[in-house]
Parts: structure tokens; sequence; C-alpha cells
């Protein structure tokens, strides 16, 4: 036999196919006479197998190492994205939450201060203020003139004298009722 055809026959053979082949239904594999270069051949066969066998293996688990790797990164990246998305939608819910509230409070104190502004206003509004200084005026002299002392109304009365609307009459009538105008009234506190 030449060298191909001993590889091609050792290539085929198998336990199986030694157990099968006619003849040797009663003989043991161990008995059989191989002489040396039969078993360096099966030898080196048996060596290139394993070799092969370790090669095909360690090539089987790089891929599927390399596979797992693969959908692991697509499942974390995968996670990353959904978590990131529903942070987002979280975040929306809650900066649109915040700003409703931050609105309602708002909408609240400006209804407190317009409140607070119109007593006080109308408050103001019910004082009489002194023409001169524009402090709070406690003697009146005419329909919208009044003043705050008679230090005011003294300085203001020149002035004042030519548009006064008070009734005139005698004089010692006006001296005497500017003097009880001048005078604090007790209904003013």
């Amino acid at each position: 036999m030449s060298n191909g055809n001993v590889n091609n026959h050792l290539s085929d053979l198998t336990i199986e196919n030694l157990q099968n082949l006619p003849g040797l239904d009663a003989v043991n594999l161990d008995d059989l006479f191989v002489d040396d270069k039969m078993k360096r051949l099966i030898i080196d066969l048996q060596r290139h197998w394993i070799s092969e066998y370790h090669l095909a293996r360690q090539k089987a688990l790089m891929d599927l190492a390399k596979k797992l790797h693969e959908d692991f990164s697509m499942d974390m990246i995968r996670t990353r994205n959904d978590l990131q998305a529903q942070f987002q939608i979280e975040l929306a819910q809650t900066k649109e939450d915040i700003e409703k509230r931050h609105a309602e409070i708002l909408a609240a104190e400006r209804e407190k201060l317009i409140e607070k502004q119109k007593r006080e206003l109308s408050a103001v509004r019910k004082k009489q203020w002194c023409f001169s200084c524009e402090n709070e005026a406690i003697y009146h002299c005419c329909w919208n003139t009044s003043y705050c002392s008679v230090n005011c109304q003294q300085g203001h009365w020149q002035a004042h004298r030519k548009y006064c609307r008070r009734k005139k009459g005698n004089a010692a009538r006006e001296a005497a009722q500017l003097a009880r105008d001048m005078m604090p009234s007790s209904s003013s506190n």
C-alpha cells in the first residue's frame, strides 16, 4: 500500500468500523498484530486528531466567548438605553410637576399680595395727607387741603389763600374757624 492509500484507509478506521469488518467478529482488537510502522502511523494519526480536536475546541470556545461577550455588551447597551429613556421620562415628569407646583405657589402668593395691596390702598385712601409735606394730616382747611401741623398750614397759607374754598365771611369768623380747625381733632387716630 502507498502512503496516500494508508492515510485514506486510516482516516476511515474507527473502532466501530474495525469491529464491523468481515472476519473480525471473534477477534479481539488487542490481539491483532500491527507492525511498528503501522503503530507509528496510528499514533501520528491519533496525535493529529487530538491536535485537531483541541484546535477545534479552542476555536469553538473562543467563538462562544466572543458571542457571549457581544450578547452581554448588547444587553448592557440596551439596558442602559432603556434606563436612560426611563430616566428622561421621569425627569420630564418631575420637571413638569415642579413647574406646576411653582406656578400654583406663585399664583397663591400673587393673590395674597394683590389682596394685601388692596387693603393697604383702601386704608391709605381713607386717610388725608398734608398738602405741604405729605405726612398724615390731622388739620382740615377746606375741600381738598389738609395739614399735619400748624407750621405746615402757616407756611402754605400765602399760596393757598387765593384758592381756599372755605366760605368767605367776616374776618373774625374766619379766624375763629381757623383756630378751631387747627386744634387736633379727637376723632382722628
